[in-house]
């Protein structure tokens, strides 16, 4: 099957009242078990890498390869993501490899060179008909805190103007998620994402999926989130089946030992594309 803009795949899911899930990509054996999980949940799915992720790979050319191969072994509607690119050449790269969204981060600048750059990476990837996505307001990592700080969340007055003057296809807000583990108790801001939602007319990501508590996610997703990213979880899952692998089964048969970690990705991606369809 051929991979689909990710904006088309986000506006199909709010008409159900779902998101999609947007999963991390490292290796093959993850985006396998995310393909896996796809196909057993009869769903679609967003599989997305950042550059270091790609690049671990091989590349973005190789990444788009081994995503392209599993979408038409498992038969699933898909789309490919880069997540976090920080130039224009990795926007370039991503949509020359056939990528079908990417997103330029310029989050930590200020609102007018966020605008510049996020409407020139929207315009390349509307040559290629692919989507984009830009970041308005910043989610940092775990260890930064201040994830509620007024300096980091996104302002809904200046939301439409945003994607009026970047024409993105998407949004991602912040609006007190984080990246990886969070410190504390986790509080979104639900009011604020009310407003955005009220504010733009194209759907709105929300990074930092990974550790948010499901109801705060599902609420989430009622307000008018239509994709979830979804890394640190996933790999976790991951890497504590390696280690439980350990114990019973031998890396001098790799055939084997990694299967549990297959799986386990497979089980945890699932788990989380029933949640964002309010199954759970």
């Amino acid at each position: 099957m051929p991979l689909y803009r990710m904006d088309d795949l986000m506006i199909a899911a709010r008409k159900n009242g779902a998101a999609l899930g947007a999963f991390e990509c490292w290796d093959s054996l993850n985006v396998r078990g995310i393909a896996m999980a796809a196909a057993r949940c009869n769903s679609a799915v967003i599989f997305q890498a950042t550059p270091l992720e790609y690049n671990l790979m091989g590349g973005a050319d190789a990444l788009a390869d081994i995503v392209k191969f599993y979408v038409n072994k498992y038969n699933i509607a898909a789309a490919l993501h880069l997540d976090h690119g920080s130039t224009i050449e990795h926007v370039k790269e991503c949509l020359a490899s056939g990528f079908t969204s990417v997103m330029l981060d310029a989050s930590v600048y200020e609102f007018d060179k966020n605008v510049a750059l996020s409407r020139e990476a929207a315009a390349l990837a509307a040559e290629c008909n692919a989507s984009s996505e830009a970041e308005l307001g910043h989610v940092g990592g775990g260890g930064d805190g201040g994830a509620n700080s007024e300096s980091v969340l996104t302002v809904p007055e200046e939301a439409a103007e945003f994607v009026r003057q970047t024409k993105v296809s998407t949004l991602a807000v912040a609006i007190g998620t984080v990246h990886g583990d969070y410190v504390g108790k986790p509080e979104l801001r639900l009011d604020r994402l009310e407003k955005i939602a009220a504010s733009v007319d194209v759907p709105l990501v929300l990074h930092g999926g990974s550790g948010t508590p499901k109801d705060l996610l599902q609420k989430a997703i009622k307000l008018g989130i239509a994709k979830i990213n979804i890394c640190t979880d996933i790999n976790k899952a991951f890497l504590a089946a390696i280690d439980g692998a350990k114990g019973k089964l031998t890396p001098s048969v790799p055939g084997t030992f990694y299967i549990p970690a297959v799986e386990a990705v497979a089980d945890k991606t699932a788990e989380m594309i029933k949640l964002f369809r309010c199954e759970i």
